[in-house]
């Protein structure tokens, strides 16, 4: 079965976003779970937090492409110093970025809204997926939204600790 990537499914994204309270949702291009390449669409509003996180398993790399907007993503060390930042766009010069297993990242839409791809080694297991950073805020933590604001302007080499 086909699958558009277009901006109709752009739209549907940013359309459910806005009545999550995670303020994203996702759209999977693959049909289970099982499969060997877990393909899914994100759409990013402001203020979602998406906490800093690691694919620990040995096959489990993650393609991420700017579809749609700007996104910015951080790359961290396992302490939670910033390492890097790229900003992804489909109208920049960094599109997207392979990240390998184990590399500790988090993202967010630079401005009100943004489209990503993301495309993973499978099987997914949601027992194995991540593993979150104890050096950030849970999402549900009122810490969270003072995380978020220090990404937006923090530097490479910094913490938030």
């Amino acid at each position: 079965m086909s699958q558009l990537i277009d901006q109709s499914l752009y739209d549907q994204l940013i359309e459910q976003a806005e009545v999550n309270p995670r303020r994203r949702a996702h759209h999977n291009l693959h049909q289970s779970y099982d499969e060997p390449v877990q393909r899914v669409c994100i759409g990013l509003l402001s203020g979602t937090y998406v906490r800093p996180h690691a694919h620990r398993q040995a096959h489990q790399w993650e393609l991420i492409l700017g579809l749609q907007g700007e996104t910015c993503l951080i790359l961290f060390d396992p302490s939670g110093t910033i390492t890097q930042r790229f900003m992804l766009s489909e109208r920049s010069h960094t599109q997207g970025i392979e990240l390998p297993p184990g590399t500790w990242h988090t993202l967010y839409p630079v401005n009100k809204q943004s489209i990503i791809l993301e495309i993973k080694q499978g099987p997914y297991n949601p027992d194995f997926a991540a593993v979150f950073a104890d050096w950030a805020p849970e999402e549900s933590e009122p810490e969270s939204v003072l995380f978020l604001q220090w990404l937006h302007h923090a530097e490479t080499g910094s913490s938030f600790c």
